[in-house]
Order: structure tokens, then C-alpha cells, then sequence
């Protein structure tokens, strides 16, 4: 009987362990029907030490399930944060993961910058999320994107698309 008692718990606690890693990770599978694109070519820059909107690196996604916004951008100048701020339909903000992605230039002419997040958009129905590209110079030198953009894929009832 001892045991069985014995196996029994050593099989709780490897099924415990399996299911805390996997809620600890995360993941999962969206149908990806849409993507938008917004891009600048035009450069902008910020000295801010907190956190500020990039001018025209937005969208407004009408999204069920999760969605996935890719971001790239030419930069000189000082390091720079960025992350991706999500506004529901009812104002509640959030960052999305994996949180804020941090770039140094190497000082010597323009450098690439790509990173990707995803935002969880737990809903069970289409609904509009603000999403915001924010960055900030933690030195508080000057950050120039000479130009940059943002891609956002996500699964609906319907994209709106033009050529």
C-alpha cells in the first residue's frame, strides 16, 4: 500500500511540475487572417527619459485571439528602450510581452533594430485594441529613428484591406 501511496505522489507531483511550467511559459495557436502595416521614412527622435509615443507607429487591430507586432527600425544615437503599450475598448492599458526591448547603436552610423511581441488579447470576441510603439532614451541623450515600422498579424471576423 505504501507504494502505491509512493507512486501515486510522485506522479501528482510530476504532473504538477509539467503543469507549472507550461502556465509559467505560455502558449498557444492563433489563426492569422490579417496583417496590417504602418512605417515611417521620414526621422524623429527623443532625449525623453520616460517612456513617450513614436509619432505614427500605431494601429488599431478589430482582433480575436492573439496578436503578433513585429517592429523594426534604423537608429543612431544614444541606447533606447522601446516597448508596446495595448489600450482595450474599456481604457485599460497594458505592456505588451515579453515587456521592454532594450538597443544599444554601435556608435558607428545607422544600426538595425527588430524585435516582436505578442499581445495575449484574452477575449472571446472581436473587439479594437489600441496598440502604441513607446520608447524612451534611458541616458537622456538624443535617439534618432531614421525609419522604422510596425506589423501587426491577427485573426478576425473580416480584414479591411487596401493595395
Amino acid at each position: 500500500m505504501r507504494r502505491v501511496a509512493s507512486v501515486m505522489a510522485a506522479v501528482i507531483v510530476a504532473v504538477g511540475g509539467v503543469w507549472a511550467a507550461r502556465a509559467a511559459t505560455g502558449g498557444g495557436t492563433t489563426p492569422v487572417k490579417c496583417m496590417d502595416s504602418v512605417w515611417r521614412t521620414d526621422s524623429v527622435s527623443t532625449s525623453s527619459t520616460s517612456f513617450t509615443d513614436v509619432p505614427g507607429m500605431s494601429d488599431d487591430p478589430a482582433a480575436v485571439f492573439p496578436i503578433v507586432v513585429n517592429t523594426s527600425a534604423v537608429l543612431t544615437g544614444a541606447p533606447v528602450e522601446f516597448r508596446l503599450k495595448s489600450t482595450n475598448v474599456g481604457d485599460q492599458s497594458e505592456f505588451s510581452k515579453p515587456g521592454r526591448a532594450s538597443f544599444v547603436p554601435n556608435g558607428g552610423g545607422p544600426d538595425s533594430f527588430s524585435f516582436q511581441w505578442i499581445e495575449k488579447n484574452q477575449s472571446a470576441a472581436v473587439h479594437v485594441n489600441e496598440l502604441q510603439l513607446q520608447w524612451r532614451s534611458p541616458s537622456g541623450n538624443q535617439v534618432t529613428m531614421l525609419r522604422g515600422d510596425v506589423s501587426v498579424a491577427y485573426s478576425t471576423d473580416g480584414c479591411i484591406g487596401s493595395t
